[in-house]
């Protein structure tokens, strides 16, 4: 192991077990009297907490470097749906830089102690719930405002590509005619790979792409299937900008990019 590695994890793992107490034992008992007696949804107030959570851990405790944003989206008018690449578990925490209230469509967090119960109570979605629940939910969140996160890989990419999108974050967007917007997370596939239990230093950065507006409305499987190439051409095409091959993935095939278009983002040509 490395200098730098050595001390940016006897850094970071101490001073983030001692937030997070710090913030489960005093933060968020407050937060839930204050809730109450300022007569504001619990749910909503849990939800900002966690995202100023994720904003502290990247951007004040940082990894060696404070995460950054990019913003290519021309503004947002929220609510809508992002839709990011999933490399590493570090990933949630950047949403924290977004000034948007927001709610993950997920899975394994709801397997881990603690974090299960805070996500109930920010009414994060459990995406192994089926359909009808991410349908009913999604669309009571959006309809005060809040908006959805997915992770349309379904898991974290093992090789920092893409692999094939699932058509739920698209279903709903079609089915509510939500914006989706594209979120291009690069660098935390070398903080921290699946399977590692250690920190690399490594430059960290989000970039929001321009939002898709849906072409039609319901459960029309053309505009979920556009809007969903869509977006996952807007990733690929920027990673590969970023010197990033997104079709180093495990079942990624682009079945709607030509090779014209392939090529120019991988070769940087206009």
């Amino acid at each position: 192991m490395g200098l730098k590695k050595l001390l940016l994890n006897l850094y970071i793992w101490p001073v983030f077990a001692v937030f997070t107490v710090f913030c489960l034992s005093f933060i968020l008992p407050l937060l839930l009297i204050y809730s109450v007696f300022a007569n504001q949804p619990m749910d909503s107030v849990i939800r900002e907490s966690i995202r100023l959570y994720g904003w502290a851990l990247v951007r004040v405790v940082p990894f060696m470097a404070p995460a950054t944003v990019e913003d290519f989206s021309n503004g947002i008018k929220p609510p809508v749906i992002f839709v990011a690449n999933h490399n590493s578990s570090v990933d949630p925490y950047l949403f924290g830089m977004l000034p948007f209230e927001n709610a993950f469509v997920t899975s394994w967090p709801f397997r881990i102690p603690v974090y299960k119960w805070l996500m109930r109570l920010a009414r994060y979605i459990n995406s192994n719930d089926g359909w009808d629940i991410v349908w009913s939910k999604g669309k009571e969140l959006l309809a005060s405002g809040c908006s959805l996160i997915f992770w349309p890989e379904g898991h974290r990419s093992r090789d920092g590509g893409l692999a094939r999108f699932k058509n739920g974050a698209f279903r709903l967007a079609c089915n509510t005619g939500t914006s989706i917007v594209p979120v291009c997370i690069l660098g935390t596939d070398r903080l921290m790979p699946p399977g590692s239990r250690f920190l690399t230093p490594s430059r960290v950065k989000m970039v929001i792409l321009s939002p898709i507006i849906p072409s039609g409305c319901g459960d029309n499987p053309d505009c979920i299937r556009a809007l969903k190439d869509q977006a996952r051409e807007s990733i690929a095409t920027e990673l590969a900008k970023r010197s990033v091959n997104p079709f180093n993935a495990t079942g990624y095939k682009s079945g709607m990019m030509s090779d014209l278009i392939t090529s120019s983002a991988i070769c940087g040509n206009d």
